[in-house]
């Protein structure tokens, strides 16, 4: 097996009318080695889409097997019987939902009578690096079988987001003091997750959207999958741009923390799930890592020569007071006027 790939065939039978998002790709080896072109462009894409191609060439032979090992896991988790994974209900096992399953049509969705079409598997930074005396967080016996697999994945994510948030805090003349790294510690509690997602299959007659548009709550997403599905809008545009799965390549997306880290300069990305036009929707799995600052973090920049000044009537909040206002509005049963921008971002805010 590889790095999520492009063979599967609803990509090699994608229809070529369809708008296909055009975006930067970003070569970690090029990033740690501190090639100043390659910060500039992560900076553009960051600042424009607020989403793009992370090239793991790099990193192949480590990154390999363990991306086919949380696959495996995630297909497995999905496989127990509901009542099983019921037992550990994200929505009983803290309020940070860092931990634990969420059934199909608890949030807010684009499906008719059925709210969103995708179940859900969150495992927690803190559990898994045994951060916080969480090491013992409950779980399925399944998870320990695949713990070094996760923690190989955890590490190596959290070892290229600090580049990737250093390259970023220089460009954007951030003081030493405000580099986004020193929020993201990698050995520092975080409510940071590995998500595992299943899509349910739709019949092309009940098709819908299974992932309403939203704009992730903290400050990275590494999403990898093999199937499309996932699309992004720009700001400004009424149409949605489909973003096709690249082998040997990471989607990453900035999401409303990183906005908030920079007074609103760094574009968060709007997303969603959806089938293909005139497709039934097929089975789709995907995961991501989703990186997240620190609880106590407050969520606003100094001013520099690229970011701008704060509202000074803006309401600052931590992090975990952003964490927790977003997952409130994601629990809704419809979507009042005044909180479409929780959903969608601050730039609509």
């Amino acid at each position: 097996m590889t790095i999520p790939s492009n063979a599967s065939s609803d990509t090699l039978e994608f229809p070529p009318d369809l708008p296909v998002a055009k975006l930067q790709t970003i070569e970690v080896g090029r990033l740690q080695a501190g090639d100043q072109n390659e910060a500039h462009r992560l900076l553009e894409a960051s600042r424009k889409d607020g989403v793009f191609y992370l090239n793991l060439a790099s990193a192949q032979k480590e990154i390999v097997p363990v991306l086919d090992s949380v696959y495996e896991l995630s297909e497995g988790l999905f496989d127990l019987p509901l009542e099983e994974k019921c037992l550990y209900d994200v929505d009983r096992l803290g309020k940070m939902k860092c931990n634990g399953y969420k059934p199909v049509g608890r949030n807010f969705g684009g499906l008719e009578g059925k709210r969103d079409g995708f179940e859900t598997y969150v495992i927690p930074k803190n559990g898994i690096l045994s951060l916080n005396d969480q090491q013992d967080f409950p779980r399925p016996h399944l998870i320990d079988q695949y713990m070094n697999t996760l923690r190989q994945f955890t590490n190596f994510v959290n070892t290229t987001s600090q580049t990737i948030f250093d390259q970023l805090s220089h460009s954007l003349q951030l003081p030493e003091s405000g580099n986004l790294k020193r929020f993201h510690r990698p050995s520092a509690p975080s409510p940071d997750i590995i998500r595992l997602l299943k899509y349910q299959p739709q019949p092309a007659e009940q098709r819908g959207v299974p992932h309403a548009a939203h704009t992730d709550m903290g400050t990275l997403t590494f999403l990898f999958t093999r199937q499309p599905g996932l699309q992004i809008q720009n700001p400004g545009e009424e149409f949605w741009r489909w973003v096709l799965p690249r082998e040997g390549h990471a989607i990453v997306n900035l999401g409303d923390g990183l906005s908030l880290l920079t007074n609103g300069y760094l574009q968060s990305c709007v997303h969603r799930v959806g089938p293909l036009p005139d497709r039934a929707m097929p089975t789709r799995y995907s995961f991501a890592y989703m990186v997240r600052p620190e609880n106590q973090t407050v969520m606003a920049a100094p001013q520099t020569g690229c970011v701008p000044a704060r509202d000074p009537d803006a309401t600052v909040l931590t992090a975990q007071e952003w964490l927790e206002k977003k997952y409130s509005v994601l629990r809704l049963d419809a979507r009042p006027d005044d909180l479409v921008w929780m959903m969608t971002g601050q730039q609509s805010g």
